[in-house]
Order: C-alpha cells, then sequence, then structure tokens
C-alpha cells in the first residue's frame, strides 16, 4: 500500500509519535494497527449524519449530567483517533467517542473514554463486530455501542460492556425503533436519555 506522506509503502511499524507526525487531513482518514496504517471503511453522508446526531444527543445529556453536579468534567467527539496501546501501535477513529474531558492539545486514549460508538454500513460490518469490537475490549474500554441505520436515521442500537475479569464485552441489551420506547434510557456510565427522533436523519413518511 502506498502513502500520501511518503509516497512509498510501509516497510516498518510506526511508533505512536511518527504517527501523529503524519499531515491532520490525512489521520482523519486512517487508522493505526499493530504499528501500521489502515484506511478507514467508506462512510456516505447517511452514515456521518447518524454519527453526528448521536454525538448532540449524548453530549445533550452529558451537559445534564455536569448541571446535576457530577463530579466528572464529560465531552463527545467524532473524527478522533483513541490510542488503544503504544506497543504495537494501535488507534482507532470511533464514529462517536464519549470521554472524560481532555486539556488543549491532550490525546484521547483508552483509559479516558467512557463510550465508543461504531454506525455500522455495508463496508464495516465486520470490522465493527469483530475486530473493533475485540481491540476495544483488550483496551478495557467500558462500554461499546453498535447502531444500525436506513435512509430515516438509527434503526436499532447494541449495547456492550466491559468485563475486566474476562477482557471481553457482554450484550447487555439492544433497542429498536420499532419497538417505541426510548432509543437509550441508561444510568451507566450515566444518565442518558435519547429519543429515536433525535436520531432521525430524514423526515418519516
Amino acid at each position: 500500500m502506498s502513502f500520501p506522506w511518503r509516497g512509498q509503502v510501509q516497510e516498518a511499524p510506526l511508533s505512536w509519535e511518527e504517527f501523529l507526525q503524519i499531515d491532520e487531513d490525512i489521520r482523519r482518514t486512517v487508522e493505526i494497527v499493530d504499528g501500521y496504517v489502515v484506511p478507514r471503511e467508506q462512510r456516505d453522508s447517511k452514515h456521518q449524519k447518524v454519527g453526528s446526531r448521536l454525538s448532540n444527543a449524548l453530549e445533550e445529556s452529558a451537559v445534564e449530567e455536569m448541571r446535576r453536579g457530577g463530579d466528572v468534567c464529560i465531552e463527545t467527539n467524532t473524527e478522533t483517533s483513541v490510542l488503544l496501546w503504544e506497543v504495537p501501535t494501535t488507534a482507532r477513529i470511533p464514529d462517536v467517542v464519549v470521554n472524560r474531558c481532555l486539556d488543549e492539545f491532550e490525546q484521547l486514549s483508552a483509559d479516558q473514554v467512557l463510550i465508543v460508538i461504531e454506525v455500522v454500513s455495508r463496508w464495516s460490518q465486520r470490522r465493527d463486530r469483530v475486530q473493533k469490537l475485540a481491540d476495544y475490549a483488550d483496551a478495557g474500554i467500558p462500554h461499546y455501542w453498535i447502531v444500525e441505520f436506513d435512509k430515516i436515521g438509527a434503526v436499532s442500537i447494541e449495547r456492550y460492556a466491559h468485563r475486566p475479569r474476562t477482557h471481553a464485552y457482554t450484550h447487555v441489551e439492544t433497542t429498536y425503533r420499532d419497538g417505541h420506547g426510548l432509543a437509550v434510557d441508561v444510568t451507566v456510565p450515566f444518565r442518558i436519555v435519547i429519543a429515536w427522533e433525535q436520531l432521525d436523519i430524514a423526515p418519516r413518511m
């Protein structure tokens, strides 16, 4: 594979410091796995809109949590690399991240993350459901959500919780848009309430 910032095939694994030296615009389009740079899966406009709606909805819940006097500053991010571990260097870019607030210029790492979310498209099924699920579990990220969508918006949300003793995720719940309930209604890692309408990207017929 050729890399735009070098114009040649990658011959050796990169360190985290070397990866961060890559132009930021290019880094948004790639991830690094075991030291080797891999392209991100394709994401169409509907995919990106669903991710944005989720981020906005989660931010609303995070703000409410902090207004209630929560002792942790919480923020949401999209299109942000999360360092899972440094040796060999592995960093993923989830569609949405909920994390403890960072200082300016601080790099986001797995130990600061509360929830990672992947919006599944036809190009990313195996990567999101197998490879990333395993990577996020190995990194000890407490909560992993997988979101399916259609032309209207989010269709289902699968929630997984990390079990430290097994270094794996356990399925907690899957909610469905046609189930007539809320998309999300949880108290862990903090109070989050999201209605399906908040995740719509087109008018319902």
